[in-house]
């Protein structure tokens, strides 16, 4: 299972330390507005005021269909069905400092097959406390109930509802930045709990052994040659704890590497690194993994009504399988953003992901592909509209079956 409440923890976080920044910074990259996040002023919700708080309800309709909702290879069963996410974020209006507050809930009801129904949600909230300048200490608590999808390729197959998991995330880190140099450290721990499930003929599909804490811990230095262009070096080490011994899947790692941020001209903007990376497990009947890791997160502008995405990874990820220690997962991706009219905005991306998996012989190749629009309306109502195509290949005498799927959404977003 990727880790996704962490990264939107730690992406708040970071958000909050980095926003609305006092001074000038040699670090900001903030040229040029991608396409995908640039609202008409007058199409800008106006949110509520709360005192010195700004609070920006909202509500997000989607009807969607898919003709394999169980992501089989064979007998694919299509359905349709309905999401509801109403939101609530809050935002202080301080001169210096801030705090942000999150509250969201996810229901989605099948209309033929129920056993998909869920009911998620989350909580979380972020603050910076300014100390001088661009300086800043910063910190997040962020609590989720959370379903796995059944493409995952950590889910059982057998289970008879998606399977259930809690998430708490915290992080406390601070941003020391002068004229050129800047240092950021930061901690981040994340507890996940798996909920037990039933199989078709009402046995237990044990998930309890799934069940462990991530302690990351990150030190950044970055030094600008320019206000437009910095290097950096990035260590994150990490110690991954189970509760239940029962395969002893305990382990530390690292990744450790270089890169470099820019914000080149009107043209194009981004990170990219590359480095080492390596988790060795406390099992010896577990293999180590390691080897070549990277990051990148490109945009490139050749208009202003263009906006091409690029972005690539390489990560080592847990697996619930047994005689697999984890697994690499190596996924990039290539998006473009055209804005049609002032209002509406249509998208396309293609995405590949490969995960190998170490100590197993097997190597799942996942294919995605994505177009939409957006539509504003007023400054109140939003229209979406998409169609992917997924495509997941395993291959390996430990090889899972592989699907095809095909999914169309429509949504309605109101924002106030």
């Amino acid at each position: 299972m990727k880790y996704g409440a962490s990264l939107l923890v730690l992406s708040t976080a970071l958000f909050a330390a980095h926003a609305a920044e006092a001074q000038q910074s040699n670090f900001s990259r903030d040229r040029n507005i991608a396409v995908g996040d640039r609202i008409p002023t007058e199409y800008e919700p106006r949110g509520l005021r709360l005192g010195v708080f700004d609070v920006s309800p909202s509500l997000d309709v989607d009807l969607n269909s898919n003709d394999n909702v169980f992501y089989d290879a064979v007998n694919e069963q299509s359905d349709t069905y309905v999401t509801l996410r109403p939101q609530v974020q809050i935002a202080s209006d301080w001169g210096r400092h801030r705090l942000t507050g999150l509250l969201r809930a996810t229901t989605t009801s099948y209309s033929k097959y129920d056993s998909e129904n869920t009911s998620s949600w989350e909580a979380a909230v972020a603050g910076r406390l300014d100390v001088h300048g661009n300086s800043n200490i910063f910190g997040g608590v962020n609590y989720s109930k959370n379903y796995e999808p059944r493409y995952d390729p950590s889910t059982p197959q057998d289970n008879i509802e998606p399977i259930q998991y809690d998430s708490l995330v915290t992080n406390l880190g601070f941003v020391a930045e002068g004229n050129r140099l800047r240092f950021t450290g930061a901690l981040t721990n994340t507890d996940l709990d798996y909920k037990n499930g039933v199989d078709v003929n009402g046995n237990p599909v044990i998930q309890d052994f799934r069940d462990y804490s991530r302690m990351e811990y990150k030190a950044r230095v970055d030094y600008a040659f320019s206000p437009d262009t910095a290097l950096y070096a990035v260590y994150i080490g990490n110690k991954r704890d189970y509760d239940l011994n029962t395969s002893n899947r305990d382990s530390t790692g690292y990744d450790a590497a270089i890169g470099a941020s820019f914000d080149l001209t009107n043209l194009i903007r981004g990170e990219a690194q590359i480095g080492y990376q390596k988790q060795e497990y406390d099992n010896p009947l577990f293999t180590d993994v390691d080897g070549v890791s990277f990051l990148a997160n490109v945009q490139y502008f050749p208009t202003q009504l263009i906006t091409v995405s690029l972005d690539a990874s390489r990560t080592i990820q847990e697996t619930p399988y047994i005689g697999a220690s984890g697994y690499t997962s190596t996924a990039s991706s290539i998006g473009v953003d055209y804005e049609l009219l002032r209002t509406l905005v249509l998208s396309a991306s293609y995405g590949f992901t490969t995960d190998d998996y170490n100590g197993l012989d097997r190597k799942d190749d996942r294919t995605e592909f994505l177009v939409g629009g957006r539509y504003l309306v007023n400054r109140n109502v939003v229209i979406r509209a998409g169609y992917v195509y997924s495509e997941n290949r395993s291959k390996g005498s430990n090889a899972i079956a592989g699907y095809k799927d095909n999914a169309f959404k429509v949504s309605l977003g109101l924002q106030y």
